[in-house]
């Protein structure tokens, strides 16, 4: 069956095979479809649709109430109301049955429609919810048809070497970083094009046997076009090879990583940025969060919805998002079904460690991160995880011992402020804080707009009675967290556990600020 297209710029308008209408008449109906149309993945929690339609209702009356609504639309739908589903709490629509369209068509008079302009639904919440669903819209449609997110395909070739033992040794390197990327970004790794036209990312090798070792020309070119983005010569010493091949696999890694980035130059349509996937910024954060829902359909749609639980875990730890506990539900659904999707993912093992994590839940995030490990021990995100999921147990050694092994791998470059911040907090819990405070210092180098090392900036220089130090850590805290003051990070709600433990909440009662 083609897929149902729901329309959101403008009149609300659900539209089938043939250009049938199947709109529901109702507006809290149509309602209803742009909030599930809007939200992430397409679906939004029972209780806050109730909330948004019916928050001047009784409880009883409004769950009633939205029943009906959502029975009119199931019957709008026709044959097609399997679009319509729901889990546990949950409500929303089939990603595989309905599309969302925000292109936004001028009217007659050439102005842009609004988002949802034909809703007028008397109930406060769902009047603040459509004020800034407007706003939201206004920063992210696009007159234009969207066009699919998708990333290139990375094609392995058949490496040319001048012996077979170095041939070898060319295709382990070769296969082995492939994979390693593949374990964190969505791309699909092939062997031959199907598709002579398809974007791909072509990694070759150049192999020669010398007296010293194995000699490997590496490039990575852009088809169509077979434009070269990298190039790097490696000399793998007989002496020392498992060594020499690790290292350059690591760089092939990063070579990798680096020529996505630089091909969002080239190909607008490679608007997926995997450092924004790991920034600490707000809107690069959630240029990344919108990005990966574009590309869940894809053939690594396990890795997307893990990279998504990531994106969304940052932001709650950031206090980036105005309704947190909503959004780690719907981190923690997506990393379910980011390890239903593919159960032997590093990647979404490690994702799903940290959101259970932040839900409490110790033994089922230790069990996780273990997981992860066990599946792939070269990758960063679940030696992290392993290291976060060991200090919530207290077992603080063995987490600093797995912090330092995840920043000795190659690919952490795409994310070293994530894992400065973890060697930090080991250090603090070990009471090494001079040590921890150069951990902090360097996050700040690398994200500026980290809060959690500000706070522990604040509270290690003051603890050394670095007044000025601590005053600036402070006001750059104060800048980028809207509200801060002392008495809240004094407040048992404020993400400072390791401080509380470690009583070095002293600034707080400072009166710097």
């Amino acid at each position: 069956m083609q897929p149902l297209t729901l329309r959101l710029m403008g009149p609300v308008e659900l539209i089938g095979p043939g250009s049938l209408c199947l709109t529901p008449r109702g507006m809290r109906a149509r309602g209803a479809l742009a909030v599930m149309g809007s939200a992430a993945s397409m679906r939004v929690l029972r209780a806050r649709l109730q909330d948004l339609l019916f928050s001047t209702r009784d409880p009883d009356h409004a769950n009633a109430s939205l029943r009906q609504v959502l029975r009119e639309i199931r019957i709008s739908l026709g044959d097609a109301r399997d679009a319509l589903i729901s889990g546990p709490g949950w409500v929303g629509l089939d990603p595989a049955m309905v599309r969302v369209d925000m292109t936004a068509r001028p009217g007659p008079d050439g102005h842009m429609p609004d988002f949802a302009a034909d809703l007028d639904i008397d109930d406060p919440e769902f009047e603040d919810w459509l004020r800034d669903a407007r706003m939201h819209a206004e920063q992210v449609v696009t007159p234009a048809e969207p066009q699919a997110l998708l990333l290139p395909v990375l094609l392995t070739t058949e490496p040319v070497a001048s012996d077979l033992d170095s041939g070898v040794i060319a295709a382990m390197v070769m296969g082995e970083a492939a994979g390693r990327v593949c374990d964190l970004v969505p791309m699909v790794l092939v062997a031959e094009m199907a598709d002579p036209g398809q974007a791909a990312i072509v990694l070759s090798a150049v192999a020669n046997r010398h007296a010293d070792g194995t000699h490997l020309l590496i490039r990575l070119s852009y088809r169509p076009g077979f434009r070269t983005l990298w190039s790097h010569k490696f000399v793998l010493r007989t002496d020392d090879l498992t060594n020499a091949m690790s290292d350059c696999t690591g760089q092939i890694c990063t070579g990798i990583l680096r020529v996505l980035e630089a091909l969002r130059t080239v190909d607008a349509a490679l608007a997926v940025s995997i450092a924004d996937v790991f920034s600490y910024n707000a809107a690069r954060l959630q240029r990344a969060e919108q990005a990966l829902a574009r590309m869940n359909d894809g053939a690594n749609a396990s890795l997307t919805m893990a990279l998504r639980s990531w994106v969304m875990t940052t932001q709650v730890f950031e206090r980036l998002v105005p309704d947190p506990q909503g959004s780690i539900e719907e981190a923690r659904d997506l990393a379910i079904r980011a390890r239903e999707a593919d159960p032997y993912s590093a990647t979404a093992l490690a994702v799903g460690s940290l959101v259970e994590g932040y839900l409490k839940r110790g033994p089922v995030s230790f069990w996780l991160a273990q997981q992860a490990v066990q599946m792939n021990a070269r990758n960063f995100v679940a030696r992290y995880a392993y290291s976060q999921a060991l200090t919530d147990l207290g077992r603080h050694r063995e987490a600093h011992r797995e912090a330092k092994a995840s920043l000795a791998e190659a690919l952490p470059v795409l994310n070293p402020a994530t894992l400065q911040m973890r060697m930090g907090i080991a250090l603090t819990r070990l009471g090494r804080l001079d040590e921890a405070e150069a951990r902090f210092e360097a996050v700040q180098h690398f994200a500026p707009d980290n809060r959690p090392s500000l706070r522990f900036l604040a509270a290690l220089r003051y603890r050394r009675h670095d007044e000025a130090g601590a005053l600036q850590a402070l006001r750059a805290l104060k800048t980028i967290e809207p509200g801060f003051s002392l008495d809240q990070m004094r407040s048992d709600g404020y993400p400072v556990a390791t401080l509380r433990e470690g009583g070095l909440l002293g600034v707080t009662r400072s009166g710097l600020i």
